[in-house]
């Protein structure tokens, strides 16, 4: 890892947050998020994906413009456990666990596995498609449900594409990462 970047999870994450607590954001960028993520996902039917909160890179755009096109789209539920269920979006959100916004209970529970790109989110990534989280651990959990087709794609600011983040076994890695609008293949 490079010298200015930290070896450790925890210390990693306290970088990052503070660095997005700082971070302003640059014009237009989540319009080319957007962009990227409709041109990545053009030929789904089920997508996948989160809705953000407090500094993460933003999906409200994505998620309104692929409930335009008819893309049926799936948000997770933070389970007590820590897992996730993903529920069928329709436009209406509920607080959930953590107050993260989520599809309410009466939402129908539909199998991760049915989804063809699944868009995640991280604080940062690296070229390998070791993603940090936020520490619970409830991705790890869930991704190993996707289908082995889908495209598993981390949603990161540019700057948070590092050359490498600190990583353990259980870890599981993505297979893109989208930082800002540029896709990074991993796998």
């Amino acid at each position: 890892m490079v010298a200015d970047k930290p070896t450790d999870k925890n210390t990693a994450r306290a970088v990052l947050l503070q660095a997005r607590a700082e971070r302003q954001p640059e014009p237009g960028e989540d319009r080319r998020r957007t962009d990227a993520l409709l041109e990545l996902t053009a030929q789904a039917r089920t997508v996948a994906a989160f809705v953000s909160f407090g500094t993460e890179p933003s999906t409200v755009a994505v998620l309104a413009a692929w409930q335009e096109r008819g893309v049926r789209v799936l948000l997770p539920v933070v389970l007590a456990d820590l897992d996730l269920e993903f529920r069928l979006y329709d436009g209406l959100l509920v607080p959930g666990r953590k107050g993260m916004p989520c599809p309410p209970p009466s939402a129908p529970v539909v199998p991760l596995a049915e989804a063809s790109v699944v868009v995640v989110p991280a604080l940062a990534c690296d070229r390998t498609g070791r993603r940090l989280g936020r520490g619970g651990g409830s991705y790890d959990r869930a991704l190993p449900r996707v289908a082995p087709d889908a495209l598993t794609v981390a949603l990161v600011h540019p700057e948070e594409l590092w050359p490498s983040v600190p990583a353990e076994p259980h870890d599981v890695r993505v297979k893109a990462v989208l930082a800002g609008d540029q896709l990074v293949r991993t796998g």
